[in-house]
């Protein structure tokens, strides 16, 4: 089975470039809000910096996801790696001879940011076009793989070229890196889908997808839980762990990169699983997933101590990439294909939005619990919410057995 992937050329192409594009987002942003923090000295140009990588993303999903549905993906997900190619090159260029004020930076940030709103939805609305169902748990660990590769190599690669050279530099090697990517995606053959409302108007299009979504309770559910609830207790994490590395555990940033590391480390491991076929069933990697996940909170509350730590972040990003993996396999199998771009645009500017809220969340309440005890009462929800699932997950999977037996 993984040499069939493998063998598929169009989904190795378009996972070779969406590497890139995962790749040069990271280095990107690490990039630039390091060039932007030493230029400035001020954490509210930082903060600035982030709401223009996140605002257009939330903002512009959920129409460019309309785009997506329709049957021009492959020059949506060309166009916008050649002009975030064209982007980086134009900022290295301007960085290089020093003419680039901060607050046009902001609008080159938000700029890229919604280049990459249009690509994300494109690509996610090809996959189960490229790829035969039984082969979606495999092609989106792939996917898996690459975020948490970028997650690693990206503050390393990062540094190591900040280190040696100039910020303008990096930015060159990424605008081409860019730029080849989408050359080579332009051999990239996505089968056209059919819709009854391929020449309905922009507004119709967008209401049918969020009808859709809303009144399918079913998916509703798995987003409500898999997505919303997950994401905003989990969001506010890298805040815990700042907090419990320095004032409990004691052990400072060395530390602190040490248990972040541990989380990639354990969603590769989750990853490899996955493609090797140890976990097949999407509907058990989503509850083990989840589990696993407010198993690493409640372990890391109960005992605060540096080796636990490591061993909770491991299980956590293994937990991550488990439900991830069948949670993104379930979109992919339960909607429409017709539909994927819109609906699954929605779903992201849902889950996106989240993320700040948890975050402002976590970092509020942590002035007036100890850090162990939140970790521990996020733990308990995110394992109730994992196990509500059951249900709804056990209806799924028989629903597709009849259906498999209808067709047969």
């Amino acid at each position: 089975m993984s040499n069939k992937l493998w063998k598929n050329k169009n989904f190795v192409l378009l996972w070779s470039g969406q590497t890139v594009s995962k790749l040069g987002d990271r280095l990107f942003q690490i990039a630039l809000l390091w060039f932007i923090y030493t230029e400035t000295g001020s954490s509210l140009a930082l903060g600035i910096s982030l709401i223009c990588f996140t605002i257009p993303m939330i903002v512009i999903q959920p129409m460019a996801g309309i785009f997506a549905d329709r049957n021009f993906k492959k020059q949506i997900i060309v166009t916008s790696d050649f002009l975030n190619g064209i982007l980086m090159l134009t900022i290295a260029y301007f960085l290089f001879a020093g003419q680039l004020p901060i607050t046009v930076l902001y609008g080159l940030i938000a700029l890229s940011s919604g280049i990459t709103a249009f690509f994300t939805p494109a690509i996610q609305a090809s996959i189960p076009l490229l790829v035969e169902e039984e082969q979606l748990p495999k092609a989106n660990s792939l996917n898996q793989f690459s975020m948490q590769m970028s997650n690693i190599l990206g503050p390393v690669l990062a540094g190591i070229v900040l280190g040696m050279t100039e910020i303008w530099f990096l930015l060159l090697l990424n605008g081409i890196s860019y730029v080849i990517s989408a050359l080579t995606e332009c051999w990239i053959k996505i089968p056209a889908v059919k819709s009854e409302t391929e020449n309905a108007s922009f507004n119709n299009r967008f209401k049918e997808g969020f009808k859709y979504l809303m009144k399918n309770n079913q998916l509703l559910y798995l987003v409500f839980v898999g997505g919303v609830i997950i994401n905003f207790f989990l969001a506010p994490l890298q805040v815990f762990l700042t907090v419990l590395s320095n004032d409990i555990l004691h052990v400072g940033s060395t530390g602190f990169g040490l248990i972040n590391t541990s989380i990639s480390v354990g969603a590769i491991v989750g990853v490899l699983l996955v493609f090797l076929n140890v976990c097949k069933d999407k509907y058990k990697m989503v509850v083990i997933g989840l589990t696993l996940e407010g198993v690493s909170l409640l372990l890391l509350g109960i005992i605060p101590t540096f080796s636990i730590a490591i061993i909770s972040s491991i299980i956590l990003g293994l937990g991550v990439a488990l439900a991830s993996t069948g949670i993104g396999t379930l979109y992919q199998t339960i909607i429409p294909k017709d539909k994927m771009g819109r609906v699954m645009g929605l779903v992201s500017t849902i889950l996106l939005t989240v993320v700040p809220i948890g975050t402002l969340f976590g970092s509020f309440i942590i002035n007036y619990f100890a850090v162990y005890h939140i970790l521990i009462v996020f733990g308990v929800i995110v394992i109730l919410a994992s196990l509500s699932l059951i249900f709804l997950l056990v209806k799924l999977s028989i629903n597709k057995e009849s259906n498999v037996q209808i067709e047969a």
